[in-house]
């Protein structure tokens, strides 16, 4: 077994728990959830699952001993709540993205209906009219932005959006999610192994979902790890110095994922002999529904032990919300000073 292979994580979690151990707010969550584990995955029954039960026996089955398992567990079902209440975020300001587009007349942004090579996007081509308070389609809103950095942004400030220090993924666990229990012995772990993934020889995490949408899978396949200098990284800026067109419009189609409508992609409901290969800690198709989204740990690969599939694919739709994040505060910052320069030109036009 290679090194960065998942068995290497549960002995290297093991290893960093019992030597670190974790801080006392954290240390047994599970004891103030009435019901203690099987209660508190109960308890998020609206999470992306239908299974409670094979949760509960996937849990149960871990390696970890009783009061790890429970920490990891509770925290890994509840950073993937707080993460799942976040999309509507992004639905919003895709949406009003779009209706900005519209209002200015900027609509198509340059957009020509090509998919960029990534086969996502389809329908830019198509005429969506919100004016009358129809429904938004947010796959409109990938041209806009793609002109707004192509033409709002140099190349030195798109390539400082999308990097990302491996440490910084941690300090958002933590700060943003306020989780630094046992989970996070296993999310930095985690993190490692995915900066190291090539290593591990596995095939792509990602799923596409039943509807074609593979922008999860084309981000994984993109995204690189730079050990000197700007670590999670993709190459958004040519050997001219450039912006990368086509990994920009690949990031912006990954981008309109993340406002759902799940959390993680589905695929489509497969035969019982394609979960056991995947692993899905109850052997039942079903876990192929909700896109292993909370199976993580429990994924049983033949004998080798617990997959941590579920996770490095966490792992990655927080590098891509974190890339996100930074480029919604460029274009909300750029908007914002247009909006004050456009006063600015009526109240001088009013006293003129």
């Amino acid at each position: 077994m290679p090194r960065f292979a998942d068995n290497w994580v549960v002995d290297k979690c093991m290893f960093d728990y019992v030597a670190g151990g974790v801080c006392a707010c954290c240390g047994f969550p599970h004891l103030f959830a009435p019901g203690g584990l099987e209660g508190m995955i109960n308890a998020f029954s609206d999470l992306e699952t239908d299974a409670a039960t094979m949760e509960l026996n996937a849990a149960k089955a871990s390696p970890w001993p009783p009061d790890m398992r429970d920490q990891i567990w509770s925290d890994r079902l509840l950073l993937r709540f707080k993460m799942k209440k976040e999309m509507k975020g992004y639905r919003n300001f895709l949406e009003g993205v779009v209706k900005d587009g519209n209002d200015g007349g900027d609509d198509d942004g340059g957009g020509d209906g090509d998919d960029g090579g990534s086969g996502v996007v389809d329908d830019d081509d198509q005429d969506h009219d919100v004016s009358d308070g129809g429904e938004v389609d947010i796959n409109d809103a990938i041209p806009i932005l793609e002109k707004f950095c192509m033409n709002e942004l140099s190349p030195r400030q798109i390539q400082g959006i999308f990097q990302l220090p491996r440490s910084e993924l941690t300090e958002v666990l933590n700060s943003k999610y306020k989780i630094c229990s046992a989970f996070a012995v296993v999310f930095c772990t985690v993190v490692e192994q995915v900066a190291n993934f090539k290593v591990t020889g596995y095939p792509t995490d990602a799923r596409s979902n039943s509807n074609g949408d593979n922008s999860e899978e084309i981000f994984e396949q993109n995204l690189k790890f730079k050990k000197v200098g700007r670590g999670f990284c993709v190459d958004i800026i040519t050997s001219s110095g450039t912006i990368n067109e086509k990994v920009l419009r690949m990031f912006l189609q990954r981008m309109v994922g993340l406002a759902g409508p799940t959390l993680l992609a589905r695929a489509a409901k497969s035969s019982s002999s394609s979960s056991t290969s995947e692993g899905g800690g109850g052997g039942s198709g079903s876990d192929d529904d909700d896109g292993d989204v909370d199976g993580a740990s429990s994924e049983v690969i033949e004998s080798r032990g617990p997959s941590f599939r579920s996770d490095r694919r966490v792992v990655r739709l927080m590098i891509a919300r974190y890339w996100a994040d930074r480029l919604i505060e460029k274009y909300e910052e750029v908007k914002k000073m247009k909006d004050e320069a456009n006063l600015r030109t009526i109240e001088n036009a009013q006293v003129q």
